[in-house]
């Protein structure tokens, strides 16, 4: 059976084409790192945030709890962790409604790595 050149550009370009799907797949797959483990850093990021959360009503008050939880968590090496920290950083000068928002996000990364408030 013979293949012309026309044939052997369409078996090319769908090869190629799957090669590209299939390699964005796993690119994708692997930024989704998931959860991550609770480590130290992590555990003590969550249980600050936790501990100060109620009494983080004011700006200042949220920027100084920010500031605490940010720093436990960059001895974290659960990346989701460190980017929900540095979310909750962002918006603590910002809205309630943001605060809240974030804090939300934060709380639920914890406790997606295994983090419990009851220890």
């Amino acid at each position: 059976m013979k293949v012309d050149l026309k044939d052997r550009r369409i078996v090319i370009g769908v090869a190629v084409a799957v090669v590209v799907l299939v390699g964005l797949a796993i690119g994708r797959s692997a930024q989704d790192a998931g959860p991550g483990r609770l480590d130290d850093g992590a555990e003590r990021a969550c249980t600050a945030f936790a501990a100060g959360y109620a009494d983080a009503g004011t700006k200042t008050a949220r920027l100084s709890l920010a500031d605490e939880v940010g720093k436990r968590a960059a001895d974290s090496g659960n990346a989701r962790i460190a980017e929900r920290a540095t979310a909750l950083g962002r918006s603590a000068n910002e809205t309630a409604t943001a605060w809240k928002a974030d804090a939300t996000a934060f709380t639920q990364a914890c406790r997606d790595a295994g983090w419990s408030s009851t220890g």
